[in-house]
Parts: C-alpha cells; structure tokens; sequence
C-alpha cells in the first residue's frame, strides 16, 4: 500500500485508509484463501503492516496517530478476512 503520509490524518479520518488498504487485502486473503491455507491472525498482521507504515514514514509518527493508524489497519484486516471467509 502507497501511505499518503503528508494527507494521512485527513485519510484516517474520511475512512480512505481504511477503505483503501481493505480493498488490497481482499486481492491477498482470496489468494491465501484459493491457496488452501488459513488467513492471518487479524492483529498479528494488523501488527505487521502498522510497522512497515511506521518505518516507512519520513518522521516518526507521532503515538496517538501510530495508534490511530493502527487501530484503522486492524478494522481493514478484519473487514477484508470476514468478506473472504464469507464468500
């Protein structure tokens, strides 16, 4: 997923971030899942990219909007891997 980091707050707010990395991870999990393997533990995964996005950023981000963009990545995971399971 590409961070917008300069318009990342206003992304977390409008539900962008959420939607958009939501969408990537259906493609991932109907892979995982057509694979014949088990999706990923939401937060450890959530966990996973939360720190990729973190090391990724130009600055560090500040911990209310480390968790923010947490707790937004967890919501996308759990959200993809219920519509996979669903379908």
């Amino acid at each position: 997923m590409n961070v917008d980091y300069d318009n990342l707050e206003q992304n977390l707010l409008s539900g962008t971030f959420r939607s958009d990395l939501a969408e990537e991870l259906l493609v991932g999990f109907r892979m995982i899942r057509s694979a014949g393997d088990r999706l990923p533990v939401a937060t450890h995964y959530a966990s996973q990219i939360a720190e990729i996005i973190a090391r990724g950023a130009p600055e560090p981000l500040r911990a209310t909007l480390a968790y923010q963009v947490y707790l937004e990545i967890l919501a996308a995971v759990e959200q993809a891997s219920a519509s996979v399971l669903a379908e």
